[in-house]
Order: structure tokens, then sequence, then C-alpha cells
């Protein structure tokens, strides 16, 4: 029997069949030749002997890429290597060869003392891997193609990696033509490290995954698809590029933005998508030294998707900002702001959840808390639902065009909601606990329920410091407000005029509120909604009610059309399924008010 290996020899031998299985893989990455031409480069080869094999390196890199033909992969050992050609003024430069690719052994100790340049006119691609250099500057003129392979980047350590190479050659007049492709993945580039696009417009596919550095900027024409993932970023990604497909996603922003002002296109069509981001933002920022707004995400491009972003801001920053176009969607954010009680006397000014200046588009599911705003709108936005506010000075701020439902907002220091100029309507809200007023109304006309927008009604505004419902108007063009369906403090008409809404009957000249009917006044159990069963709806002829729970109470259904007048009324007990003839009614959406016991239940039914 031959004795067993040595533990050392052992160790050896598995980091040697390492190497060369890491060899193998960057040659069938980079070419899928799986013959391609490998040359070997070791500074310590003092021998005198060198022509790149194995056993004899050569001892300088240049030599290794001048004897390499496209394609070829050149294997350089650990060491530091000082080039010597000049580019741009720097004397200490590695001029690459197009499709020659450079494999370092270990990236902290394979060490090029200077800049690497790529400045060919070629369509073949280079790789760089496993290298520590003080920059890379990929700089080649305009190439008709094709372009079959993406130029590599990988598991390098530098200060800037800077890809500015010319245009594609046009396709036509408007269409782009190909150009560079890049995968810049796994690189180490400091907390003031720099990875910029800087080329002419063209079409390839450019994805920058898993860096760690301090700026990621796009300069870049239009035509690419940038995927910017994964990455761990001191300060901010920047996108003043023009027209791109562009996805900047999973990135975690230590203490900076992601600040998009792209060109976009002018066809309606969703083109930026910044979501799943986690962004930290302190008014210090080195980011924001020459930005008068400060925002931890700020769009300013044509259109935007930002989505399911984690925003925690500190000092004078708010969490979006948006003058985009359209579409612009803000969907599923959570934004966490320093809390204000003494405002900005300029509210556009002050600290705010979600700023949105924007063409159309949907705000939808996001949570904020603090700020001197939590929302604040001059858009032309088409929806504001589903949205969480908490602790802002002022919850909701609009001169905007939304319509606004399925909201809460709690917990203000100032007032809930001031509307101002907000077309609406505004409907099925939570509009709770806050400080000053429930809805502060600045001007006419909208519809908070039974208006001319058919609101169902149904906000929830109660326990406000101030009124439920303060209206500052004077309008006599408008000068109802209809507030139909909604639930106050109190219950009784003659409380909720004195005590829940502030209108014309306090002071003369303003508008008056029509709130009644009233919404839900009492607690609503889940017992009691699913004891009462309306059915068929929508109906023709005849409507049936079940009851399902235990004794014999009376019931009172009451039919309120789309004007909020009573339609019709009906009085029953409960047991068996009781049938109700609305024959006689008009075809139209019906609020069908049901009270029986100490439960009252307002619920939507559509007449055939």
């Amino acid at each position: 029997m031959g004795k067993s290996m040595k533990p050392i020899e052992r160790f050896k031998k598995m980091a040697t069949m390492k190497k060369v299985l890491l060899l193998l893989t960057f040659v069938i990455c980079f070419m899928p030749d799986t013959q391609a031409q490998v040359i070997f480069v070791d500074a310590a080869n003092g021998t005198g002997i060198e022509d790149g094999s194995a056993q004899h390196p050569f001892n300088t890199i240049k030599e290794g890429i001048n004897a390499a033909v496209p394609g070829a992969v050149v294997s350089i050992k650990n060491g530091t290597y000082i080039p010597d050609d000049s580019w741009s003024g720097n004397d200490h430069t590695l001029l690459l060869k197009a499709g020659v690719s450079l494999l370092g052994e270990s990236r902290d100790n394979t060490i090029i003392s200077g800049i690497i340049v790529d400045q060919e006119a070629s369509n073949l691609s280079v790789g760089l891997e496993n290298l520590k250099f003080d920059e890379f500057h990929f700089v080649r003129p305009t190439h008709a193609g094709p372009f079959n392979d993406r130029n590599i980047i990988r598991n390098c350590a530098t200060t800037l990696i800077s890809p500015g190479f010319g245009a594609g050659i046009p396709v036509n007049d408007t269409t782009p033509g190909p150009n560079h492709g890049f995968l810049i993945e796994n690189n180490n580039l400091g907390t003031e490290g720099v990875i910029e696009f800087k080329q002419g417009a063209g079409v390839s596919e450019i994805s920058v995954l898993n860096n760690s550095c301090g700026y990621v900027y796009l300069k870049s024409g239009g035509g690419y698809t940038y995927l910017i993932d994964d990455n761990e970023v001191s300060y901010g990604i920047f996108d003043k590029s023009a027209s791109n497909h562009t996805t900047i996603s999973n990135n975690r922003i230590y203490n900076g933005t992601i600040d998009d002002r792209s060109g976009g296109n002018q066809y309606g069509i969703e083109d930026e998508f910044i979501e799943n981001n986690t962004i930290t933002a302190d008014e210090n920022s080195p980011a924001f030294t020459d930005e008068e707004d400060k925002a931890g995400i700020m769009v300013k491009s044509r259109s935007a998707t930002i989505r399911n972003n984690t925003i925690t801001c500190t000092g004078h920053v708010s969490g979006i900002r948006s003058s985009a176009g359209a579409p612009l969607h803000i969907i599923n954010n959570t934004i966490a702001l320093d809390e204000v009680q003494i405002p900005d006397p300029d509210p556009v000014e002050g600290t705010i959840g979600i700023f949105n200046y924007s063409g159309w588009g949907e705000v939808t599911g996001n949570k904020i808390s603090g700020g001197q705003h939590g929302y604040f709108s001059k858009a032309g936005t088409i929806k504001f639902a589903s949205n969480e506010i908490d602790r802002a000075y002022t919850g909701f701020y609009s001169m905007g065009a939304e319509v606004v439902h399925h909201n809460s907002i709690k917990n203000c220091y100032g007032d809930g909601m001031i509307l101002d100029g907000l077309r609406g309507p505004l409907f099925n809200n939570t509009i709770q606990n806050n400080a000053g007023s429930g809805i502060r109304l600045l001007r006419m006309p909208i519809d908070l329920g039974g208006g001319q927008d058919t609101c169902p009604g149904l906000n929830v505004i109660t326990g406000n410091g101030n009124y439920d419902l303060y209206t500052e108007v004077i309008s006599t063009q408008h000068p109802v407000l209809y507030a139909r369906f909604n639930v106050w403090d109190h219950s009784d008409p003659m409380e909720i005029m004195q005590y829940d809404i502030r209108d014309g009957s306090d002071s003369t000249g303003l508008v008056t509120v029509d709130f009644s009917p009233v919404g839900y006044l009492g607690v609503i159990t889940q017992e009691s909604v699913d004891n009462l069963v309306l059915f068929p709806n929508p109906a023709s002829s005849v409507l049936n009610f079940e009851f399902r729970g235990s004794g014999s109470q009376m019931v009172q259904v009451s039919f309120f059309n789309s004007q909020g007048l009573l339609a019709y009324r009906v009085e029953f007990s409960t047991g068996e399924t009781s049938e109700i003839d609305i024959s006689h009614l008009p075809p139209g959406i019906y609020l069908v008010r049901i009270s029986y016991g100490d439960a009252l239940l307002i619920k939507k039914f559509l007449k055939q």
C-alpha cells in the first residue's frame, strides 16, 4: 500500500485544484471556446527565460497582452505590476487588447499599480477579474459591431470604473445602433469609489450587480437596458441618462439618495423602476452638497415607478420628491421622517413623506410616519388609496386631482387633511385622533358624500382635537358641501352641527355642509355584519334580507339614491327571509341603510 498524503500536501493539492477550476471557469465565462489560449505572467520570474508558459511566464502584463491573440486569457500571479504606457497624462497606464481578458490570482494581491485603459476600435469584448488597480477607462470609438459578448469586470478592487465609449451606428434616424454591453459584478470600490457610464446612444444590456462603492452615475445616451441591482452604495445612485429602460433594485444606500433625472420616453410607457431599495438619508450627506431639495428618492424623469422601498430620513430630508411626467406610480413604500411639531411657513419647503408634482399615476399602499406633511400634492395623480399616514404635522395636503379612498390618517400634530382644490371625491377614509381638524377645507368643489360625483362617503372622522370638518370657504358658485354618509364624533344632528362641523351655521358666508344622512354611529361587530345577508345584488324586482342571528328584532331598511335623498323605507321583523319589492325604484346605485338592535350598517346596492 502507498503512504497516505500528509495534511500539508493534501492542502497544497486542493489549493492547486481550486486555482485550476477558477481558471477554467474564467475561460469558459469569457470565451466559449475551451481551447482558448492561456498566457501566464509572474512578476517573480527572474530566470530570464520567458515564453508565457506556466513553466516560464512573462514577468510583465504588457508582454502577456502583446503575445495574446483575441480569445486569450492572461493569467497573472500575485505581485505588483507597474505599467509604463501613457494615456491622458498618466504614465502608468496598462493598455488592453480587444478580445483579451486578464485573470488575477487574488483581488487583494494581484496589484496593477496604475490605471487600465481600453481604447481599441473593436467589437471584441475584454474581461478583468481578481485584480487590484487604480482606475479602469473604457473609451472605445464608435464601431458597427456585431457585439456578441459583454465586457466583464468582476471581483476587482479599484476606485473608478468608467465606460465612456462612443455611440452605436444608428439603424435609422430614430433607433440607436448596437453597442458594447457590460457586466460589472462583485467589485470593491471603497466608500468613495465611482461607477459611471458616459457612453453615447446604443442598444445593449448593462448590469451593475453586487458591488460596493460610493456612487453610481448613469450619464449615457438612450437605448440601453440597465440593471443596477443588489449594490452597497455609500452615498447615491444618480441617473441623468437619456431614454433607457432602467431598473434600480435591491440596493442599500447608507447615507444618500437615488436621484432619477433621466429622459425617459415620450409614449407614456413605464421604463424606469426604482424598487426594493433600502435608503438611509441624512441632511449632511455628501450626496446633497449641491442640492437645494433633499430626498431619499428624487424623481424628475419623464416617467417612473417607485415601489417597495424603505426610506429612513434624518434632518431636513423628505422621503420621495417627484416632479416627473407620466406615468408616475408610487406604491407600497415605507417612509420614516423626523417628527415635526413646528412647521415651516412654506409647506413646500418642509420635510414631506411624498411630495408629488407629477403627471398622472397612482399613489397606493404607502406607509408614512413623521414629517411636516405625510403627503403633499400638486399632481394629476388619479388615485391616492390605501395609504397609512401617522404622526406627521399635517397628514395630507392636496391641490391635485386624486380620488382619495381607503386611507388611514391618524395622530398628526396638526390637521389630518387639508383640501386646497382637491378634485376628489373622498370616501372610505379613516381620519382619527389628529390634534387639529380632521379635514380642513380651503377650496370648493369637493364631494365628501352624496354630491355630484356620487361619492359614497363612509369616511370615519372622529377623535380630532378641533372640528372633524372645518370649512374656510366662501363660495356663491358652490354654496353647499355634500358630506353625507360619514361617521362623526356625535350621532345627534344638532350635536354634529355644534361640535363636529364648522360651516355656514357657525360663520356667516361660509359654505353649508349637508351631512345627513350619516353613516354608522355605533360599534359594528363582525358578528353583526355576518348575521345579515343581502341578495341578490344587483337585483331588478325583489331584494331579500336574511337575518342569521338569534331572536326577533325590528329592522328598518332605508334606500338613498346617488343624490343622498331618501327613495324608499321599509320595516319588518327578523326571522325568515324577508322579501322587499323594489320594482318601483329607478335603476341606479343606492346606499342601503340597515338598522337593527344596536347595529347600524350601510351597504351599496345596484338596482337594475
